[in-house]
């Protein structure tokens, strides 16, 4: 008799998901021989085809992708006005675009720096594209007191350059190093660091900080596009591909 071998993995895989549960449900079925037996010729069979591990490795990889994508559209639907308009986020690029791309980022994060300029490049390249960026300071004090300071800055006009002179420091991104950035780009740093006290920009940190958090991004850079999440530095043909995925799809439903 001749086996297949994609529908003997098939077959496997579900008894190895299954057995567990079948085995704890009832108990009664089978005696300890019995489950000595069925044991040993999974195992032996995988043994002579340990090929079809790789297969069960993908499937499972496959389902958690799925999984995955699906906790994250119920995240995004339910803190959706929160992530793409709230009245205190930055916006930049087109404040009517019809697609948003959100990005969550550090300026102690060496992957963050590495998307600084193809965010710009991003922006210059789509006139349809709207960009908010979320401060999301996880990796030290230095990290919180830029995030501050950069808020700050947006109440004197000045985010866009201070955001891209904080992404050019050397070095672990601290207070002197962000005071002096400030100083460069031509800041009133006193009135800067009078309002890096405002509790509204604490409360922008916090916000954010909790956002993250239900959306379930724990690193950066951390990106929302539409419904999906994206967690990790990209390059600019995969973020672009993914808006335009996401702008086809809103056009579609319209």
């Amino acid at each position: 008799m001749k086996f297949h071998l994609r529908p003997l993995a098939a077959a496997l895989f579900t008894i190895l998901v299954a057995l567990p549960a079948a085995t704890s449900a009832r108990a009664q079925s089978f005696n300890g021989n019995q489950r000595t037996e069925i044991e040993g010729i999974i195992r032996e069979y995988l043994l002579s085809h340990p090929e079809l591990m790789q297969e069960v490795m993908n499937e499972l990889d496959k389902r958690q992708a799925t999984a995955d994508a699906e906790k994250h559209r119920t995240a995004v639907s339910e803190n959706s006005a929160t992530i793409f308009t709230s009245p205190r986020q930055i916006t930049l690029g087109n404040p009517q675009g019809d697609v948003t791309l959100v990005e969550f980022f550090d300026y102690n994060c060496p992957y963050c720096r590495q998307m600084a300029p193809l965010m710009v490049q991003a922006e210059g390249e789509d006139p349809q594209l709207r960009i908010v960026y979320k401060e999301f300071p996880i990796l030290g004090p230095g990290s919180v007191v830029a995030a501050k300071a950069a808020l700050a800055a947006n109440k004197q006009g000045k985010y866009v350059a201070f955001h891209r002179a904080l992404y050019q420091i050397r070095g672990p991104v601290e207070e002197s190093k962000v005071l002096d950035a400030a100083a460069t780009i031509g800041l009133d740093v006193d009135r800067l660091k009078a309002d890096m006290q405002d509790p509204t920009i604490a409360g922008v940190v916090d916000r954010n900080l909790k956002l993250a958090q239900a959306l379930r991004i724990s690193g950066t850079p951390g990106f929302v596009i539409g419904d999906q999440i994206l967690v990790g530095a990209s390059d600019l043909k995969t973020l672009q591909a993914v808006l335009q995925t996401v702008r086809g799809r809103q056009q579609a439903t319209k």
